[in-house]
């Protein structure tokens, strides 16, 4: 007994020295406050209010986009000198309002399907749409597709064909698909599909995605996408 009593005593000893122990080199971050508004020379600029890092485009570059805000972001430390911004992701801004209504319509054809896509989005799209059974692929520009009535299912995939750069270097941070990460069952006696995406606007295809983009912070400058940008 007295040996395992020993044993026991000498077990805690170490877990207490060991794996309790400090890690005397971690160093806790340095977290600031950089709210303001940052330029380059380039025509952007940041505004930082909390934790939300807005990039914005001004004038005469606006006129380029819908919109002047390309960039809606958060960030958090992840050490004394950089933050990492990210932003909602294209499947979850793009299925935000989505609306699938399926109806048997007496002014569309018995003997198949019409699917009608309502998309605000102005420009250039192609729409990709993939059936089962069967497999069945169709890819147009066209917003209304006719598949046959023995479909069962049905998924697609939205194409930019339009894509405006975000940079002089023709670099571009947008998404160039939308594609809602599901399969849609097709209801009996339905003739006519219709799906509304409100969220595919004009500036879906403008504004920045992130996820886990990183800039570096320094003194009244922030380092970015290749660009600093000065604080005023």
């Amino acid at each position: 007994m007295k040996g395992h009593a020993l044993f026991y005593l000498c077990f805690l000893l170490v877990f207490c020295a060991f794996g309790h122990k400090k890690d005397i080199h971690k160093k806790d971050i340095q977290i600031k406050d950089i709210s303001g508004t940052y330029y380059n020379e380039s025509g952007f600029r940041i505004e930082i209010f909390g934790n939300e890092f807005n990039c914005i485009v001004t004038h005469p570059h606006a006129r380029f986009w819908s919109i002047d805000t390309l960039a809606k972001c958060t960030f958090k430390w992840i050490d004394d000198s950089f933050i990492e911004l990210n932003t909602p992701l294209p499947d979850i801004v793009g299925n935000e309002g989505l609306k699938v209504v399926q109806s048997a319509d007496s002014s569309s054809s018995l003997d198949s399907i019409k699917l009608s896509f309502k998309i605000p989005y102005q420009r250039g799209l192609r729409i990709s749409v993939c059936t089962n059974p069967g497999f069945g692929y169709f890819f147009q520009s066209k917003r209304e597709f006719v598949i046959p009535k023995t479909v069962k299912s049905f998924s697609f995939t939205i194409f930019n064909e339009q894509i405006k750069p975000h940079t002089v270097n023709c670099l571009f941070y947008g998404a160039i698909d939308f594609n809602p990460l599901r399969k849609y069952q097709i209801e009996e006696n339905t003739n006519h599909i219709s799906i509304e995406i409100p969220a595919l606007d004009d500036s879906f295809f403008e504004r920045f995605f992130l996820e886990g983009d990183y800039a570096r912070v320094s003194e009244n400058t922030i380092t970015w996408k290749g660009e600093v940008f000065h604080k005023k």
